[in-house]
């Protein structure tokens, strides 16, 4: 009697061919090439914010004092505790709650500090005995970056003549 030929059988003991192996490769790839896209996505979203903040609190700055009387604004030599520029560099002032203008040094926005601060100096004129009547008002807008904690600053420079 002869033995009967045995053909080996595949079953679950079988391992991975360097084709499967390949395409798995390639699809773990691309699902961490999306991610990382999408988070990308997300920081960039989050940086943009943040400048929009920056932005905005500079604008906030400059209107008011666009709104305000010459002779209100004050400048950093005088040192004046009734102008806009005393408002503006403290805090607990009776308008500066939730619901009044908010004119304070520090503003935060969920993580991110914003620190502002507020510049005002008198233009020299060309002729001497004449006062120029304009003042240069610059804005900085500091904050440290969520993702890298990379300090940010954001400027803005106007002036504001005495048209009064």
């Amino acid at each position: 009697m002869s033995m009967p030929l045995r053909v080996p059988v595949r079953g679950p003991d079988r391992g991975l061919t360097f084709v499967e192996i390949v395409v798995a490769t390639l699809l773990l790839a691309m699902v961490f090439a999306i991610g990382w896209a999408i988070s990308s996505a997300f920081l960039g979203v989050r940086k943009v914010r943040d400048y929009e903040v920056a932005v905005a609190l500079a604008a906030q700055a400059i209107e008011a004092v666009r709104a305000a009387r010459h002779r209100e604004l004050g400048s950093d030599k005088d040192g004046r505790k009734d102008t806009l520029l005393a408002d503006f560099s403290s805090s607990g002032q009776p308008f500066d709650d939730e619901a009044g203008e908010g004119f304070v040094p520090v503003v935060k926005m969920g993580p991110v500090e914003f620190k502002r601060e507020i510049f005002i100096s008198d233009a020299p004129s060309l002729i001497d005995p004449l006062p120029s009547g304009l003042k240069v008002i610059k804005v900085v807008v500091s904050w440290r970056a969520v993702e890298d904690g990379a300090p940010v600053v954001f400027e803005a420079v106007t002036t504001h003549a005495d048209l009064w």
